[in-house]
């Protein structure tokens, strides 16, 4: 009866032994997972170091496109300003939709916080979207409006 008590317990402290890695292979399956798992954030740091590099230049691209938006508004008002009163009370109206919608981009650039290489390049797109709309908006301004 004492030999089987033995034989469990010395059976429980070599089970206990290799899961805490004290037995010969532990050491070389630590490392591996160290290994694996430094590279794995090696690869996170890469993926973050390019996307800090995009979102720079982005960031730069946008808020120069942004400023010239600003910049061909007040173009914009002081053309409405030669306009007749009717126009001038519909074109200010259109005026002040645009200026919301730059302001809005303006917003929404500063406030993005990277989350994953998805979110970026859904962000991206969307606001390249937003932005061409604007300037459609802009670039188009009187056309077809003093015919109405």
């Amino acid at each position: 009866m004492k030999n089987k008590y033995f034989i469990l317990t010395v059976m429980m402290l070599i089970a206990g032994l290799v899961q805490t890695g004290f037995c010969i292979n532990g050491d070389k399956y630590a490392k591996d997972y160290q290994d694996k798992d430094k590279q794995a954030h090696q690869g996170i740091k890469n993926d973050r170091t390019g996307f800090d590099k995009d979102w720079h230049d982005f960031k730069v691209d946008a808020g120069i496109k942004i400023d010239a938006n600003e910049k061909r508004i007040g173009e914009l008002q002081v053309k409405i300003k030669a306009s007749s009163r009717k126009l001038k009370v519909k074109y200010n109206k259109e005026v002040v939709v645009l200026e919301q919608k730059n302001a809005d981009l303006k917003t929404k650039l500063n406030e993005f916080k990277y989350e994953s290489k998805d979110k970026w390049e859904e962000f991206k797109k969307g606001f390249n979207r937003d932005m061409d709309d604007v300037g459609n908006g802009i670039k188009n301004f009187f056309t077809k409006k003093d015919k109405k």
